[in-house]
């Protein structure tokens, strides 16, 4: 079986003004510059517009507490039925910024009895703020092709996607989708209607699931526990043995796991920081978070 796999894809004032046409302005694209926030993350912003693409390879770092998550996931994406009336079966992903919608997504696409089930599998990165149908379907034949050059025609684009997944089961996944409405989705899924497709999306955008299909699922991941938070810093930070024999670093790194709040992205931060520092100084890193 060939299969193909590419990764891509303060102010403040004492006076307020008289109100005008550009302060409504103004105030409507805060209102949206919150909204794309809160959607698609602080990270966002914070690095000037730019945000670390993914791709599905995992890092090779052990991952804690996701064991019954990736069991359902992988329930959904191994039941027979591949679409409902002509509409691709959609599992997302979601949960907030740093929970591990990514890692999950990677877990499962790389899960032995995925590689398997499926002839075909593409990788998309959505690095776009509205969702550009054309080059995720461009990305999304390059991944199942040996071809590296397309046009931006979209009608040729859809018409050699549907001819090369004609007989063939193939699985997609959608990573940080931020932004959709029903038009760009339908649009997209256009050449999986009555073929054996599944997709899964991750996005923090709770209004992005229930645009895609009338039989999508959504799993919510939760935040882990502190002990799993703990047990991913002692394995960032490279301080195994350390933690085993020394009772003081051992409450340091508990104290500093608690500062995790349950996400995974943070656990893996703060090792790093750790690791880079030697361990007589972590207590005053505990301090500054």
């Amino acid at each position: 079986m060939t299969r193909h796999r590419q990764g891509r894809l303060i102010c403040c004032c004492l006076l307020k003004p008289p109100s005008s046409d550009m302060d409504t302005k103004d105030e409507e694209y805060s209102t949206r510059s919150r909204d794309l926030r809160s959607s698609c993350g602080e990270r966002y912003h914070r690095s000037g517009g730019k945000i670390t693409p993914s791709t599905s390879i995992l890092d090779g770092s052990s991952v804690y507490g996701r064991e019954k998550d990736i069991e359902v996931v992988l329930g959904w994406l191994l039941k027979g039925e591949a679409d409902i009336n002509g509409r691709v079966f959609v599992v997302a992903i979601g949960g907030k910024e740093g929970v591990g919608k990514t890692t999950l997504a990677q877990l499962v696409y790389n899960d032995d009895t995925v590689v398997n089930a499926f002839d075909l599998s593409a990788w998309v990165f959505d690095n776009s703020k509205d969702f550009d149908v054309v080059s995720i379907t461009r990305t999304i034949l390059q991944s199942v092709t040996d071809a590296c050059n397309f046009t931006d025609n979209l009608d040729l684009l859809q018409v050699k996607l549907r001819e090369k997944l004609y007989g063939k089961s193939c699985l997609i996944v959608l990573d940080h989708v931020c932004d959709l409405d029903r038009e760009r989705w339908d649009l997209l899924c256009q050449p999986f209607a009555g073929y054996k497709v599944k997709i899964v999306v991750t996005t923090r955008n709770n209004s992005v699931p229930p645009i895609m299909a009338a039989i999508s699922t959504t799993h919510h991941l939760e935040e882990l526990s502190d002990d799993d938070c703990l047990s991913m810093l002692v394995d960032h930070a490279k301080a195994k043995s350390k933690f085993d024999t020394d009772p003081k670093l051992q409450a340091i790194m508990e104290k500093i796991a608690r500062k995790c709040k349950g996400l995974p992205q943070a656990a893996k931060q703060y090792g790093g920081r750790l690791r880079s520092t030697h361990y007589t100084e972590w207590e005053k890193i505990y301090m500054k978070l």
